[in-house]
C-alpha cells in the first residue's frame, strides 16, 4: 500500500511502500502536514468552548461497541466533556438541535441517511458546529465530498490520528483529571 499526503494537494509519498505488486493506494497526511493539520485543529477546537468553558460532543456511529469504547476513552481521560450518541441521521438532527454540541463525530456509514449527507445538513443550519468525519472508509471520494459538504476535518478510524484527537482534547482542557 502506497501513502500518499492528501494535505492541500502536498500529494508526497511518504510512509513504508509494501511490494510493487500491491498497487493500493491510502491517503493520510505526510509528518510535516500532520502537525500542521493538528494546530489547525487545536485553534478550531479553542473557539469552540463556550462561555462556562464546557465542550459539548455528539457522537454519530452505527457501530454501538465502536461508540461506547470511543465514549469510554473520552469519559476517562476527559470527565468534564459532555458526551451525546445518536445512532442515526434522525437521532442526530434531532440531538443537534437540543442539544447544540460544539463537535460532533460523525461515521460516513448510518442507517438511513450517510454521515456526509448529515454533515452537509449541519453546516448549512449550524456553521459554527466543528464536523469531524471520523470513518473506517478512507477513499478519496469521500475525502472530496467531505470536503464540499463543510466537513472541518477527516480522519480515518484505528490511524494514528485518533491518538492525535486525544492529545488535541488534552491541549484544550488541561484540568482533566
Amino acid at each position: 500500500m502506497i501513502q500518499v499526503c492528501y494535505y492541500e494537494g502536498c500529494g508526497i509519498v511518504y510512509g513504508e511502500k509494501e511490494p510493487l505488486s500491491d498497487k493500493g493506494k491510502t491517503h493520510g497526511l505526510c509528518p510535516k502536514h500532520l502537525e500542521i493539520y493538528l494546530d489547525e485543529i487545536k485553534a478550531e477546537m479553542k473557539k469552540l468552548k463556550d462561555v462556562t468553558g464546557s465542550l459539548k460532543i455528539l457522537l454519530v456511529e452505527d457501530s454501538t461497541l465502536f461508540r461506547e469504547l470511543f465514549k469510554l476513552t473520552l469519559q476517562d481521560h476527559f470527565p468534564s466533556i459532555e458526551i451525546y450518541e445518536a445512532v442515526d441521521g434522525e437521532q442526530a438532527l434531532q440531538k443537534v438541535e437540543t442539544l447544540h454540541p460544539n463537535l460532533i463525530f460523525m461515521d460516513i456509514r448510518l442507517p438511513g441517511e450517510n454521515g456526509l449527507e448529515l454533515t452537509r445538513k449541519v453546516k448549512t443550519s449550524h456553521p459554527g458546529i466543528m464536523v469531524i468525519i471520523f470513518t473506517s472508509y478512507d477513499l478519496t471520494e469521500y475525502r472530496e465530498t467531505a470536503n464540499r459538504y463543510k466537513a472541518d476535518y477527516f480522519f480515518p478510524k484505528g490511524s494514528s490520528a485518533t491518538k492525535d484527537i486525544f492529545s488535541l482534547i488534552e491541549s484544550i482542557l488541561p484540568t482533566h483529571v
